[in-house]
């Protein structure tokens, strides 16, 4: 259910009812901290609600986000991270590696110490071969929160969809090469 359409600093009371009625909440996006009805909705949430909160890892939230993480007992960041390096870039591109790792680890130093993480992997034909390099990244970045929870991983899997073409194509208008930055993905990618 899309909460509040256009990006308003207010939520209609119906909304507003509905929400609070629901046991988890999952606030998604490319980056929902880009949104006024995001914080909005933190302060309308009750404390005991869970909360996703997905981000792409480019900005960072502003304080007043960060301040109404803060009263929710049950709050996840998930970073949607597909790759590392190279292969991140080209996965979730323009987004930089180096920016994305440092939003992450302002995050991991500022959150508020109930803030939990996690870790959405998108699985594709491209990057299947390199999901051990993610874990690895998870677990030397933001293996836990402050309170020593694990991060959770979960994965999404987009199935069988790329093609030669497809990708070459992409290549011409990115400037960029898919074979070079996923060598083990081109034999079963026809």
């Amino acid at each position: 259910m899309p909460v509040a359409p256009g990006n308003p600093i207010t939520i209609n009371q119906q909304t507003v009812y509905r929400i609070q009625q629901m046991t988890g909440i999952v606030v998604g996006g490319g980056e929902p901290v880009l949104n006024f009805s995001t914080e909005t909705l933190l302060s309308i949430l009750n404390p005991d609600q869970m909360v996703s909160v997905h981000f792409n890892g480019t900005v960072l939230p502003r304080q007043s986000f960060l301040d109404k993480c803060n009263r929710l007992q049950n709050i996840r960041y998930v970073f949607s991270i597909d790759g590392v390096g190279k292969r991140f870039e080209y996965l979730r591109w323009p987004a930089k590696w180096d920016r994305v790792v440092k939003n992450v680890l302002w995050l991991r130093e500022h959150a508020p110490d109930n803030v939990q993480f996690g870790l959405n992997i998108t699985i594709s034909q491209l990057n299947q071969h390199y999901l051990t390099e993610i874990i690895d990244w998870v677990d030397q970045t933001i293996p836990c929160n402050k309170q020593g929870k694990t991060t959770h991983v979960s994965y999404n899997q987009t199935g069988d969809i790329l093609t030669q073409k497809y990708l070459d194509e992409l290549d011409k208008k990115r400037n960029q090469n898919w074979r070079e930055s996923f060598p083990l993905a081109v034999e079963s990618i026809t």
